[in-house]
């Protein structure tokens, strides 16, 4: 018998070849699919963390300056901010001599512009022996430490830590003058001036003639030897019979304590003299870190304020003072005066004044601290025609020893960030 042999139907095939085909296309449809959304997620998670990121950084970075400008205005130990008011969460810490210790200050919160967003941070200090900015051996302080700030972002999610060292500027040479008044030239004050110092046997430093003789009643005083330690109201008492000895008066004539004709002082002229106080290369400069403390003035009578100015006072131009306060026994002031100045009333100054022209003494003022006066013409940036000093006033200038380095706190205008102190985590 013959077997009939049935050939596949190839047409029937290709259903099967074109379904095979489909799915394929499918599945890697699928496949690039299931990537690019992935892609997607992760480019969208990393938008997210840099977007949160960038908050912290501006937040950490934002904390610094913050922290900065707090340190520059008063330091880290305060009672008072710079605007008066006080300051919340300090712990008194008297014994030690200080009146409150600040180790985490609180930052003002960081609002968007829509104020839909808000960012955090922290701002600790901390001036113990031990850290990179107070090393082993070093007496700690309130004025020199590291500064730690933590910026957030606005859930909370993105942190950044950004730390560097502060402290302060030595201005004064020497630690400042070491008599109550020093002047280029001459001194012809014939009022009732009460000069005392109670640290050192010096009370008057001069480059020329000290005419105290003029005077009726001008009296200088030295401590007096049995007076034994004082207290340091007693040391800067403006009251000359109290724990002093009369040098030089009219009847004596200048004592021992009167340092006058001194060629090493009387040679310097105009910037030589004030660079001989300074630790600065010009007037321009001291000016400038006066301004970018915010305390640079054309007038004397925008520094005497409520709360009472401290720190670098810098004010330009002949000025007069009839009244008022600058400086305090906790926070002196060192005011330049770029011009002649005239003091009277009943004005006090607590810190070191210094002239760069005349100076005039009228009524019933006080100096605590130390008196400078260059006596320049600043129009020829030659000596001013003498006397330098003079006046008819009843003037107390007592001597304050150490005023730059004796604060608890620095001075506002004398802070400064350590130069390769940032480090950022």
């Amino acid at each position: 018998m013959m077997k009939t042999i049935i050939q596949p139907d190839l047409n029937s095939q290709r259903g099967a070849a074109t379904l095979f085909t489909a799915v394929m296309i499918l599945l890697g449809i699928t496949l690039v699919t299931l990537t690019t959304s992935k892609t997607v997620l992760v480019e969208t998670q990393t938008a997210a963390d840099n977007y949160r990121t960038a908050q912290a950084v501006a937040a950490a970075n934002y904390a610094m300056d913050y922290g900065v400008s707090y340190f520059d205005n008063g330091g880290f130990d305060q009672v008072i901010n710079a605007n008066g008011t006080a300051i919340a969460g300090c712990t008194p810490d008297t014994a030690n001599g200080h009146d409150c210790i600040v180790d985490r200050v609180a930052v003002p919160n960081l609002t968007s512009a829509d104020s839909n967003q808000t960012t955090t941070a922290t701002l600790t200090f901390n001036n113990a022996v031990g850290t990179r900015c107070i090393p082993t051996g070093t007496a700690p302080s309130m004025k020199k430490g590291l500064i730690t700030a933590t910026g957030l972002s606005d859930d909370g999610l993105a942190s950044r830590t950004i730390s560097q060292c502060v402290g302060t500027l030595n201005l004064l040479k020497n630690d400042g003058p070491k008599q109550p008044l020093v002047a280029q030239g001459n001194v012809a004050l014939t009022g009732n001036a009460k000069i005392i110092n109670r640290y050192t046997n010096t009370t008057i430093w001069s480059g020329d003639d000290v005419s105290i003789g003029s005077s009726s009643a001008m009296e200088t005083y030295i401590k007096n030897p049995a007076a034994g330690t004082l207290t340091q109201a007693q040391l800067l008492d403006t009251d000359g019979d109290n724990n002093t000895q009369l040098v030089s008066n009219r009847n004596l004539g200048n004592g021992l304590d009167i340092i006058d004709k001194d060629p090493s002082l009387g040679t310097l002229i105009s910037l030589d003299f004030f660079k001989n106080f300074f630790n600065v290369d010009s007037r321009e400069q001291l000016k400038a870190m006066a301004a970018a403390a915010g305390q640079s003035y054309t007038s004397i009578s925008d520094a005497i304020t409520t709360p009472v100015k401290s720190g670098l006072i810098w004010v330009e131009g002949n000025q007069s003072m009839n009244g008022g306060a600058i400086g305090s026994i906790t926070a002196p002031a060192i005011v330049i005066i770029n011009g002649d100045f005239t003091i009277g009333g009943g004005a006090t100054i607590y810190g070191v004044l210094y002239v760069t022209g005349k100076y005039t003494i009228n009524g019933t003022p006080q100096v605590i601290g130390t008196n400078v006066v260059e006596g320049t013409n600043l129009a020829t940036e030659l000596p001013a025609t003498a006397p330098i000093v003079s006046g008819t006033g009843t003037i107390s200038l007592v001597f304050w020893q150490s005023i730059e380095s004796g604060t608890i706190n620095p001075m506002i205008g004398l802070t400064t960030v350590i130069g390769g102190s940032w480090r950022d985590w």
